[in-house]
């Protein structure tokens, strides 16, 4: 094993069963990974557990999810990696997919959404007042998110924690905020230019309480990726199944990367 996994006993439940995780690592083969992963499962269903998922570092806050296949084109930052051979690892030792998640990529440019949202406008972050940006935001994601499978409630502090940094280093203009005609926040977007897949602007997170309000902003951005000269814009890490997979093709988007989250019942 290239690195060692770390055992996460307290995670959200998969099909209502007591749950634990193993964490982010690369096995150096597949055998190897294979013994490794059985040997935990037995340790887990000893202690009481009734189900085990991987790999995830604790909760979707956390690294999870594998590659299962690629287009072999560039990563982009804050993709999960891992080993070659951990998929076969994960299948040896009776896992199963539990999640599926992809990655696709569209050309820039408007599809004209962003006038379609009635009431709801559409601004970039004027780059001041970062707290107050990211309270907001840590109550749109904690209500958007809250029904999504392993995803865990955390308090506003550590949401600060988290995203102040990367804040701290990202253009304003692909920071975008979706408002109601009395100025409520109703929408954040959160993109980037990516350092490592160059001509790429990522797309990582975006959430409405509004219909048509994530559609409308994710068109200011494939609008203003092409206008800076941008290439592509990858739409980073969806679940598959749920509408931000069915907006991303109406974007155009080509998936160009899969990912699961691995389960098994002991």
């Amino acid at each position: 094993m290239t690195t060692q996994p770390e055992i996460y006993r307290d995670v959200p439940a998969w099909k209502d069963m007591r749950t634990a995780a193993i964490g982010t690592g690369a096995f150096a083969d597949a055998e190897s990974g294979a013994a490794y992963l059985q040997e935990t499962c037995e340790t887990l269903r000893a202690e009481g557990f009734e189900a085990v998922v991987g790999p995830m570092d604790g909760s979707t806050w956390g690294t999870y999810r594998l590659q299962t296949w690629s287009d072999g084109s560039p990563a982009f930052l804050m993709e999960p990696a891992g080993g070659p051979d951990d998929l076969i690892a994960y299948e040896k030792a009776g896992f199963e997919i539990a999640e599926l998640h992809v990655s696709a990529t569209a050309t820039p440019g408007s599809r004209g959404f962003e006038d379609k949202v009635p009431g709801v406008s559409v601004e970039n972050w004027n780059g001041k007042d970062p707290e107050a940006l990211l309270a907001g935001a840590h109550a749109l994601v904690m209500e958007g998110f809250r029904s999504t499978p392993f995803f865990t409630p955390v308090p506003q502090t550590m949401f600060l924690e988290r995203y102040g940094p990367l804040l701290a280093h990202a253009d304003p203009r692909f920071i975008l905020r979706a408002l109601d005609k009395d100025g409520t926040l109703r929408g954040l977007t959160l993109a980037f230019p990516d350092p490592m897949r160059q001509g790429a602007i990522v797309l990582k997170t975006y959430v409405g309480t509004v219909p048509g309000a994530g559609r409308a902003m994710a068109d200011r951005i494939h609008a203003l990726s092409g206008e800076l000269g941008f290439t592509e814009v990858v739409h980073a890490l969806m679940r598959s199944g749920i509408a931000s997979e069915a907006q991303s093709r109406k974007f155009g988007g080509t998936v160009f990367r899969r990912y699961a989250l691995m389960g098994r019942l002991l």
